[in-house]
């Protein structure tokens, strides 16, 4: 991996926080949020990051009896919580240990799913099979999903658009508002860039996602999952090497 590259990594992923790499790393997952979300709706009719519509999909189509779509939005919801619960575990498993990889770990389980549901994409070719896909994509949503909360103080969940469309409303009314002798009502104007910003990558993601699986079929996940992995492996790598060095140091002083 070339050097500036993982030292980007190591800013993007890594345990010590700024706020510029916490808005970079929520924009990178956040273009990953709306393509997945936009291929999981090409091959499966599901929006794999849209809880909301998932829920109310399902109690639709219990009205319907369309018992089918009811086991995709619940296999969806279940598995959902499987990856936010799952984000929590190893997050919380890394910083007990006081890791660099604490973020990185969480990143990496979602680029190898998402590789391997690439490289696994013949398997699902046949009519029907698509629904295989559903539980690792919604997996991944809820792992990243979960991840962004762990970002100190970051007001956003880089898969719920209406949040985010939201507070841009909130911060457009408390911009337009005309002040009169109280006191005064100010916008948030860099929540407000940062919001509308997440909110056009999602839009982004989800054109490259469609456009991408038109061209390349599932095998698009993997660009994905390529980005992620050069994302989070360089404090992968380094927590790995720093705990063999130590390892080493332990078995010769023993000798």
């Amino acid at each position: 991996m070339l050097p500036w590259i993982s030292r980007y990594a190591l800013l993007l992923s890594g345990p010590r926080r700024t706020p510029l790499f916490d808005r970079h790393l929520a924009f990178l997952l956040v273009v990953i949020a709306g393509a997945l979300n936009s291929v999981g709706f090409v091959v499966v009719g599901l929006y794999t990051s849209h809880m909301t519509g998932v829920t109310a999909s399902a109690a639709d189509n219990i009205v319907t009896a369309n018992w089918g779509m009811v086991g995709a939005g619940v296999l969806s919801i279940v598995f959902f919580v499987l990856g936010a619960m799952s984000c929590t575990v190893l997050f919380t498993w890394g910083r007990r240990r006081r890791l660099s990889s604490r973020y990185a770990n969480v990143l990496t389980l979602e680029g190898l799913l998402i590789l391997l549901m690439g490289l696994f994409a013949g398997t699902v070719d046949g009519p029907g099979n698509e629904e295989v896909l559903v539980a690792p994509l919604c997996f991944t949503m809820g792992l990243q999903n979960a991840l962004i909360t762990k970002i100190r103080d970051f007001p956003v969940r880089t898969t719920h658009v209406t949040g985010m469309v939201t507070d841009i409303a909130v911060e457009l009314g408390r911009l337009v508002y005309r002040n009169g002798d109280q006191v005064g009502v100010t916008a948030d104007k860099e929540k407000l860039g940062v919001l509308s910003t997440l909110v056009g990558l999602f839009f982004v993601g989800g054109v490259v996602g469609t456009l991408g699986y038109w061209w390349l079929g599932l095998n698009v996940l993997m660009v994905g999952a390529c980005l992620i992995l050069l994302a989070s492996l360089p404090p992968v790598v380094r927590d790995a090497l720093g705990r063999g060095a130590r390892f080493t140091h332990r078995v010769r002083v023993s000798t």
